[in-house]
């Protein structure tokens, strides 16, 4: 952008210079009053010819960004569910792992969102009730975190949550609030549907970790609250030491849930 303006302002000034000196050559027999005039005529022809081209320049650099802009959202953005993709995900997560380094006070939680019995889902209603499941779920989680959070797609039914937050708890209670909101949707018609639920696992770390680490640390709860009966949250609190491999801290909590009535 500043390479664009600077070479237009520079091909202005070039061009004014020379008609400017044109100018002075041209009518310095005539004196020096029609010097004068001949020349400030000639600079104000060649200012005012350069507005259109600058107005023109504007919008082109204009349309270009938005264009560039609206090319990078799609190339970071899952397409059925509209939420981040892998690469888009995983953009932000490094930017909340930033923020971790040197502050003590902040934490940042990791929730792997798993549809329950998605499977069924899509073998009894169809895949196209299934895709709407989907956006159903996304909606909600998108719906119920802030604008700083990251909610991706990894594929399938699973979602994954970046969660800035001081300590535990406080990623637990979203944890348990997107839990919630999802159970209460209910995708099919009446007489042919199903009512949603997920299981969440999720990790809480104050210091910065490799995905894959906290991937894996996460889709260990994950598949613990899985095995509790589906519908729950199982969330850990890990730390790095020595190496930097992580250890399960401050306990194990599961919050199971009751299931609403069908």
């Amino acid at each position: 952008m500043k390479t664009v303006w600077g070479e237009f302002v520079l091909l202005a000034v070039v061009v004014t210079l020379a008609t400017t000196a044109l100018a002075l050559w041209f009518f310095k027999p005539y004196g020096e009053a029609v010097m004068l005039r001949a020349v400030g005529f000639t600079v104000a022809v060649a200012v005012a010819s350069a507005l259109p081209y600058l107005a023109y320049l504007a919008l082109r650099v204009s349309s270009l960004y938005a264009d560039n802009d609206g090319l990078m959202r799609a190339a970071l953005t899952d397409r059925l569910t509209g939420v981040l993709n892998r690469q888009g995900f995983d953009r932000k997560f490094r930017s909340h792992l930033r923020l971790l380094l040197g502050e003590s006070d902040k934490g940042l939680m990791l929730l792997i969102v798993d549809a329950d019995h998605f499977k069924k889902i899509n073998d009894r209603l169809g895949h196209p009730v299934g895709d709407i499941a989907l956006k159903k779920i996304a909606a909600t989680l998108k719906k119920l975190t802030r604008e700083s959070d990251a909610v991706g797609r990894l594929g399938g039914e699973e979602f994954v949550i970046s969660l800035p937050c001081s300590n535990a708890d406080q990623g637990e209670m979203v944890a348990e609030r997107l839990r919630e909101a999802i159970n209460r949707l209910h995708v099919g018609s009446h007489t042919k549907g199903a009512q949603l639920s997920v299981s969440i696992g999720g990790v809480f770390m104050r210091s910065p970790q490799p995905f894959a680490r906290v991937y894996e640390a996460a889709d260990a709860n994950l598949y613990k609250a899985k095995e509790g009966g589906r519908n729950r949250c199982t969330i850990t609190a890990i730390t790095a030491q020595g190496n930097g491999r992580l250890r399960g801290g401050d306990g194990l909590r599961t919050a199971a849930a009751v299931p609403l009535a069908r």
